[in-house]
């Protein structure tokens, strides 16, 4: 069925509560969980070898400078060189950027190796504080944006060295304990970052640096809601993105779902009216009726063209005839 339509949530979710918001909005939803693979990639290397990298990468493209070139040596044909020196600049602000990280994590770990000793006992709730948010930032009232980015980033990197604590065997969590197992150079101490770190640089470099791509594959719990398409043809998407908005679903999983609701929508809805207007139509006068009109307002400065396939047509009128919307009469379709 052409006019059916199916939401893929990955995570964690709360199955009644999803159940229970798309009911209390009367809206018509068949569930089912499943478990679904994601991919996570990731740069990983040596403290001392990532900085390195980001160090040189950063000396590589401010040695780029507007001194290599001379007004004689630049042509128009240079114009789109320009444009990646433009881009070679937000690079090297990015790499700045990331080998403040780097930085900001190489100090955390650091200092907590000079206060906790091999041997030393923490409970998960002494590990859970040092995460969180420490109490003389937990201002009352309302926190500027700047201020609740520094704690978000503060909190981000915090994690990201218990991360590479564990990883590297300095650390143990034993049930309700952590076991601090031994001490290393922090400079020696292998991370993990996120891809985006390392995406434009050449891989040769990568090898070059012991800097290695690692990607690991996990499980997630998927949530799959279909739509039946009297559901879709019916549902009021307004009301949609407040049980989106409610329930905290990301934004870029929602918008694809809603594109293509919206747009069947679109094409119901200039059917009927073809129907409407013309009477009884076989299916190829009705895809000529789509080919040979437009929707919307030309005095608004906008239009929409529906160029869509006989199959396509002929599998809409199919599901559109078993929701009780158009009757076939012989060859030909009319509205019920």
């Amino acid at each position: 069925m052409v006019l059916e339509e199916t939401l893929i949530i990955c995570g964690q979710f709360d199955l009644p509560e999803v159940t229970r918001a798309f009911k209390e909005a009367d809206i018509q939803v068949r569930t089912t969980q499943t478990i679904a693979l994601e991919s996570l990639v990731s740069a990983k290397g040596a403290i001392k070898d990532i900085r390195t990298l980001l160090e040189d990468e950063i000396e590589r493209i401010e040695g780029f400078t507007d001194e290599d070139f001379t007004d004689e040596d630049f042509t128009d044909e240079d114009f789109t060189d320009e444009i990646d020196e433009d881009e070679d600049t937000e690079s090297g602000d990015l790499y700045d950027s990331y080998l403040d990280v780097v930085d900001r994590v190489t100090e955390i770990i650091t200092d907590f190796m000079e206060k906790h000793q091999p041997g030393d006992t923490l409970s998960l709730i002494d590990i859970k504080e040092w995460m969180s948010l420490p109490a003389e930032t937990a201002l009352e009232g309302e926190m500027s944006e700047d201020l609740l980015f520094d704690i978000e980033s503060s909190m981000l990197y915090r994690y990201m060295a218990f991360i590479a604590l564990n990883e590297n065997g300095l650390i143990n969590a034993e049930g309700e304990e952590v076991i601090v197992q031994k001490h290393m150079e922090p400079e020696d101490v292998v991370i993990s970052l996120p891809a985006i770190v390392i995406e434009d640089i050449d891989p040769e470099s990568l090898k070059e640096y012991g800097v290695l791509t690692e990607m690991t594959v996990i499980t997630v719990p998927e949530l799959r809601l279909e739509f039946g398409p009297e559901v879709v043809v019916e549902m009021d998407l307004g009301d949609v993105d407040d049980i989106i908005d409610d329930l905290g679903i990301d934004e870029d999983v929602y918008a694809s779902f809603r594109e293509a609701v919206s747009l069947k929508q679109v094409v119901v809805v200039r059917t009927m009216e073809i129907l409407e207007e013309r009477g009884t139509l076989a299916l190829e006068e009705i895809v000529e009726a789509f080919g040979s009109s437009t929707m919307g307002d030309a005095e608004e400065g906008w239009s929409i063209v529906l160029d869509l396939t006989p199959e396509f047509v002929k599998r809409l009128l199919n599901d559109l005839k078993k929701i009780g919307m158009v009757r076939k009469r012989g060859s030909g379709f009319r509205v019920v």
